[in-house]
């Protein structure tokens, strides 16, 4: 095999392990809503040079904090049908190694949070903690309640993106965290709904496992009913102008409620894999219909 055969062989598997090591497309996610935190906040008065520094800050704690996550699930990892081709159960990558490319990527992270100010990097810790600590170690193979910790996680980049901007947290930030991990809670009942017999398989205590698939539908009714609770509470505290957030964030909460209230009923996997669909524009969607009412409205 030529050098070049090898050197490109080589790069494709390194792209392959950043991918799935770093869960891009979850991550990227993140980061949107990050970055899209700290515009909804600084609406036309952003700064590029902060917005730099927050996308890399984001990118790095994200990619390093979910590493470390993927080290310390490979088992459970090796037992799912829909997990078992990721780079660590594959033997790409050993959980050492993943481990310190983890932690090269979420200290820097940490380190440029800092340099933006103290409540992004307050954020950052808090979003690795949580994940790591009480997701991950604590709470993932005993309680079905992991998956709520483990949103208020996911929401910490939002919450960091607003206060890197106002430099304090505020009711809006709150609302941001608070909408990216009710609606993480019932994106991944979904999933799990989909995908119970893997779930099961593995032993892990989801709540359509452990309560019944019935639950996992209540639960995520709930959890879309509270985030279109925050909505409304979004529109009062922007002194009532955030008209395009509020009609359009409620139509499309009450639209999915209608398809979920359904479910109660009767509901198999490929309903679920159809309202999983829906359920993934949906807190994008939010975000930008904040941003457009921040610059058009307030």
């Amino acid at each position: 095999m030529r050098v070049s055969e090898v050197l490109l062989s080589k790069s494709r598997d390194a792209a392959i392990i950043v991918t799935d090591l770093f869960k891009i497309r979850q991550s990227m996610l993140l980061i949107f809503t990050g970055l899209f935190g700290y515009l909804i906040a600084s609406g036309a008065s952003a700064d590029l040079l902060t917005l730099i520094k927050l996308l890399v800050a984001l990118a790095l704690t994200i990619f390093g904090t979910t590493g470390i996550n993927m080290v310390l699930d490979s088992d459970i990892d090796s037992i799912m049908a829909r997990t078992k081709r990721r780079v660590i159960p594959r033997g790409m990558i050993s959980k050492r190694t993943a481990a310190i490319l983890s932690m090269g990527f979420l200290i820097p992270g940490l380190a440029i949070s800092y340099m933006i100010n103290m409540w992004v990097f307050i954020a950052g810790i808090l979003g690795f903690l949580i994940d790591i600590g009480i997701y991950t170690v604590l709470t993932k193979r005993r309680s079905w309640t992991s998956v709520i910790y483990g949103g208020f996680a996911g929401g910490m980049p939002a919450f960091g993106g607003y206060m890197a901007y106002t430099g304090y947290p505020s009711p809006e930030a709150l609302i941001l965290l608070t909408l990216v991990a009710l609606w993480s809670n019932a994106h991944i009942w979904y999933i799990v709904i989909y995908n119970y017999d893997d779930y099961k398989k593995a032993g892990i205590p989801m709540l359509p496992i452990v309560k019944g698939v019935r639950a996992g539908v209540m639960g995520s009714i709930i959890h879309v009913i509270l985030m279109l609770i925050l909505i409304i509470a979004y529109f009062i505290l922007t002194g009532n102008r955030s008209w395009l957030t509020l009609i359009i964030g409620a139509a499309l909460s009450i639209k999915l409620l209608m398809v979920m209230r359904r479910h109660l009923e009767k509901i198999d996997r490929i309903e679920a894999y159809k309202t999983f669909k829906i359920l993934s524009p949906y807190l994008s969607i939010i975000f930008i219909l904040m941003l457009i009412d921040r610059l058009v409205f307030l």
